[in-house]
């Protein structure tokens, strides 16, 4: 039977076979590269603080938002009573779930998530922790400061390498995700794991809102969630694990605790991957701007392509 394609389908498949020839040609220009370009990789300073150390400094993230978001849910209270509960529980269920995104799946009794609830509960929860990373790294800089970078790059020197490794890694993401999808939904034909419900996400584009919530939401999304997440898990979790262990199981496990982080399973293998190839560009730029900036090309394109697929007639889960 054939398929009925419509213009947001169509676009959305040229711009996946564009990005897949582009990164075909990026690969083959990087695997003929003479191999001494290879030993003029940067490296990243590793973060030796000790495992109490760092405990303190997970501790201190966790408290931070806690803190904040009970303050918050107090003021909000007092604000608007009638709708601080239907708040607080979201902003409580992003916290418990999710320690670096406000893009979870919450539970279907609760109230419907709306667009300004989410921009609340992602700066409630960003800016806690980009707080507490930055106070820590001042105010206690015997302990907590090292150096983030080896190299000195502009934000346009790093675009300028994240872009072609953006394009060139994404067809692998997309790999995985196609296999890590096939694999949930063998597991729920068999029963084996539920179903999953739509992602809040995708029902805050697909049933549509403020424009000038979503507006905010693609802006968190593109340039805070990338800036604190990457100080986080790379500038923070990556640099310390490498100090513990060598290069690649210190990729991995970042990359895995960056994935659960997230709380989403139906996102949490591609995020492994994501995770990784994030730590990679950081040790092979040597500056905390370059995953940074290839975080924010992730995240912008995904809502791009989300964008272009709620205007199809295609289901999007």
């Amino acid at each position: 039977m054939p398929v009925d394609l419509d213009s947001a389908a169509i676009f959305a498949g040229l711009i996946f076979v564009g990005i897949l020839a582009t990164s075909a040609v990026l690969w083959i220009v990087h695997l003929q590269r003479d191999q001494h370009q290879f030993a003029c990789e940067a490296g990243v300073p590793g973060w030796p603080i000790g495992w109490i150390n760092f405990g303190i400094f997970l501790c201190t993230l966790v408290t931070s938002v806690v803190v904040v978001q009970l303050f918050a849910g107090e003021l909000i209270h007092l604000m608007n009573p009638v709708e601080a509960t239907a708040i607080a529980d979201k902003v409580e269920l992003e916290t418990a779930a999710d320690l670096v995104s406000s893009e979870d799946t919450l539970a279907t009794e609760r109230p419907a998530l709306t667009p300004w609830m989410a921009v609340l509960a992602v700066l409630l929860l960003q800016l806690p922790l980009l707080g507490a990373f930055c106070a820590l790294r001042r105010f206690y800089p015997k302990h907590f400061a090292g150096r983030l970078n080896s190299q000195c790059l502009t934000l346009w020197q790093s675009l300028a390498q994240a872009i072609p490794l953006f394009i060139r890694y994404l067809p692998i993401i997309w790999i995985v995700s196609f296999a890590w999808s096939g694999l949930l939904t063998e597991l729920q034909q068999r029963g084996i794991i539920d179903e999953f419900p739509p992602q809040e996400l995708i029902k805050l584009f697909t049933n549509g809102g403020d424009p000038t919530a979503i507006a905010l939401l693609a802006v968190f999304a593109v340039v805070l969630a990338p800036i604190v997440e990457e100080f986080i898990f790379r500038g923070g979790i990556y640099r310390f694990l490498k100090s513990q262990a060598t290069i690649l199981p210190a990729q991995i496990i970042s990359g895995a605790f960056f994935a659960v982080m997230h709380g989403n399973l139906m996102s949490f293998l591609p995020l492994v991957v994501v995770g990784i190839i994030l730590a990679r560009v950081y040790e092979r730029s040597g500056s905390i701007l370059v995953p940074m900036c290839f975080h924010a090309c992730f995240n912008g394109f995904s809502l791009l392509m989300l964008l272009i697929m709620s205007q199809s007639s295609f289901p999007i889960n």
